[in-house]
């Protein structure tokens, strides 16, 4: 059993699979409110699975908030520790272009827009064979973005911030479509992926109690 979490973003997402199976799963998209909801989200999971303990923890790593990111990774580790279980990281990137893949068969290419805030875009393209990205994620302006993705099928959260853009693919990054990944795409080291400086240091955080 694979417990997936996913934090990064406005979605607070958990799912057990059972290899292509969902056992259980919780996807809402909630904004705010990550930290005091994942752990009693995670327990609900859990109970209505009847399992106590899955095998292995997949947790998004990001890009996503720093914030949002940060709470959904302890989250996984705590999980991993009390359990004894491998915790491994997957990218909110790869969520949505799995899925996306998924529901457009005729698509081959297609480009991974997700908000970056501060008036900037996530990029990264893909190929249908998923065996590596066609190239890095990149924050970028909305109009570089829109450069960027003048070729390709535009999806995701990110896409309706494009100028003229009319994406196919808009849903947020989904923990239960971990199952869909092939294993190397969620066996990431379960650490922050930055693509930028965050917008507070964690030390100004604590300061704050933020």
């Amino acid at each position: 059993m694979l417990l997936c979490i996913d934090t990064a973003l406005a979605g607070l997402s958990v799912a057990l699979c059972d290899g292509d199976r969902i056992v259980a799963e919780h996807h809402v998209l909630i904004g705010r409110g990550h930290a005091e909801s994942v752990i009693p989200v995670v327990a609900d999971v859990m109970a209505r699975a009847g399992i106590a303990a899955p095998d292995s923890i997949a947790v998004d790593i990001g890009p996503g908030s720093f914030t949002g990111l940060r709470i959904g990774i302890a989250a996984a580790r705590a999980l991993g520790l009390a359990w004894t279980v491998p915790v491994h990281g997957m990218r909110a990137t790869d969520l949505v272009a799995i899925a996306a893949f998924r529901s457009l068969p005729d698509c081959s290419k297609l480009a991974v827009v997700l908000d970056a805030g501060r008036g900037q875009l996530y990029v990264e393209n893909f190929e249908r064979s998923f065996s590596d990205p066609t190239g890095e994620i990149t924050a970028m302006s909305p109009e570089a973005a829109t450069r960027a993705c003048a070729d390709a099928v535009v999806v995701g959260p990110g896409a309706l911030l494009l100028f003229d853009a009319n994406p196919l693919y808009t849903c947020w990054p989904r923990a239960a479509d971990a199952r869909l990944l092939p294993v190397v795409k969620r066996s990431h080291s379960a650490t922050p992926l930055y693509i930028r400086a965050p917008d507070v240091s964690a030390s100004a955080m604590f300061a704050t109690g933020s």
